[in-house]
């Protein structure tokens, strides 16, 4: 639940996210989800509490990440899965209509939401931190949890050393950024893997683009990757 990057395009944008995660945790590809209004998503679901990470559909695409602005200790039991919270939020015309009551006693997270605005969703176990960003500028989130500010200081570098040096980047570029960044160091290349214990176990890329919503689902661990389209 790791890392995701968002860059605009002249005619729309590209979203690719990276899950980080314990192997055992991996969805079996992209499924279909229907909301309470009957809006159709692709989501990865997961199979242990079946929440997702990621929920792609005609509107917006959401993406979690684990943590909320600084590595917590994990405690023993929680209410329900963060995964649970990301599909709760698909019924929701925005993140902020999530309330307290929604996330307590629910592990900190980072719930970002890239549509018409792109809006951020920080939960510390104690507050809610919302934020917009522009859609006109590009952007990259990595777990809190998972990297310390060093290592979340590198991924900003990475991503700069990306836009600067390309004068058009496209879908492939980015692709090619969020398999092989980094240097060198598996535990926190873009690619990651700790032991096995954690890591990456997908990346997955949304373009939108020209009334069209496409991209690819690579599963990691299955060495395999599925193709999806939506029309908007």
């Amino acid at each position: 639940m790791c890392t995701v990057s968002y860059i605009p395009l002249p005619e729309g944008n590209v979203v690719t996210a990276n899950r980080d995660e314990a192997p055992v945790r991996n969805a079996d590809g992209l499924t279909a989800h229907v909301n309470q209004a009957g809006q159709e998503f692709l989501i990865a679901k997961e199979p242990l509490h079946g929440g997702t990470n990621l929920a792609i559909g005609k509107g917006f695409t959401t993406v979690l990440l684990n943590g909320a602005f600084r590595p917590h200790e994990r405690r023993a039991n929680y209410r329900i899965s963060r995964g649970l919270v990301v599909l709760n939020s698909l019924n929701l015309r925005s993140l902020r209509e999530l309330s307290h009551e929604d996330v307590f006693g629910v592990e900190p997270f980072t719930l970002m939401r890239f549509g018409p605005v792109i809006e951020e969703l920080r939960w510390d176990e104690t507050e809610l931190h919302f934020r917009n960003y522009e859609t006109s500028e590009p952007l990259i989130v990595a777990s809190a949890k998972l990297y310390d500010q060093e290592a979340l200081g590198k991924r900003q570098e990475w991503f700069k050393g990306l836009l600067d040096s390309e004068m058009s980047l496209d879908h492939d570029e980015i692709w090619s950024f969020h398999i092989n960044g980094g240097d060198g160091d598996p535990e926190n290349d873009m690619l990651m893997n700790r032991g096995n214990f954690v890591r990456t176990v997908s990346v997955t890329q949304v373009i939108t683009l020209k009334g069209v919503k496409s991209g690819k689902h690579y599963d990691v661990i299955r060495d395999k990757d599925e193709q999806f389209r939506l029309e908007l």
